[in-house]
């Protein structure tokens, strides 16, 4: 089992990374491998609304890391979304990227149900919008959401005052990662017992006409 872990932050090895990586150490105790995607490091283009991803196969029509995100897809069995907070948000190219791979993928059509978390950190303050704005897009995209014994933040301004100072951020990091194992094994075990489930196409309605 693999987990793919999206780094939204502009900071490649900054606070975002030691906190997706403690949840890793927690996976990587129960057998479990991630992969972690540096998205956050150069500028993305946003969602055209072109709709040219449904005629051609769920690929968006920018050929960039939104679409090498959708082909190694399939190879993972959990999902992990993390940034900083820019200004009481997500940053606004990791917002492009998760608009765009939603939006070309249908909400992950088939790739559901699988666990995924958001986690948010910050200098100061933003955290928690942070944290509700990338679970937006896993509230709508048949997954199963793992939490923690506390939101997922973390505080600090660079990785040693989150390590050092945190200590109740870096402890929920690896309570998350905890809970996120289980649930993974959890599925794992029941996968031959339990079928997944089966979903209706997608209704859409329209409230303006």
């Amino acid at each position: 089992m693999k987990v793919l872990a999206l780094n939204g932050s502009s900071n490649k090895n900054g606070v975002t990374r030691h906190a997706i990586d403690l949840v890793g150490e927690e996976l990587a105790k129960e057998g479990i491998g991630m992969d972690v995607i540096h998205v956050g490091a150069k500028p993305v283009a946003g969602c055209l609304d072109c709709r040219k991803c449904r005629t051609n196969g769920h690929h968006c029509v920018h050929n960039d890391i939104v679409n090498t995100i959708i082909d190694k897809l399939p190879e993972y069995d959990g999902l992990i979304l993390g940034c900083a907070v820019h200004y009481m948000g997500i940053p606004g190219p990791f917002k492009s990227v998760m608009d765009r791979l939603l939006y070309a993928t249908e909400h992950l059509e088939g790739w559901g149900p699988k666990p995924a978390t958001a986690i948010a950190v910050c200098r100061r303050a933003g955290a928690i919008n942070a944290v509700q704005q990338l679970g937006n897009y896993l509230n709508c995209s048949n997954l199963l959401t793992v939490n923690s014994q506390y939101w997922n933040i973390g505080f600090g301004w660079k990785p040693e005052e989150f390590l050092t100072q945190d200590a109740e951020g870096v402890q929920t990091m690896r309570v998350l990662g905890k809970n996120f194992a289980w649930i993974m094994k959890v599925l794992d075990a029941t996968k031959d017992s339990i079928p997944r489930p089966t979903y209706e196409k997608r209704v859409r309605a329209n409230f303006c006409r």
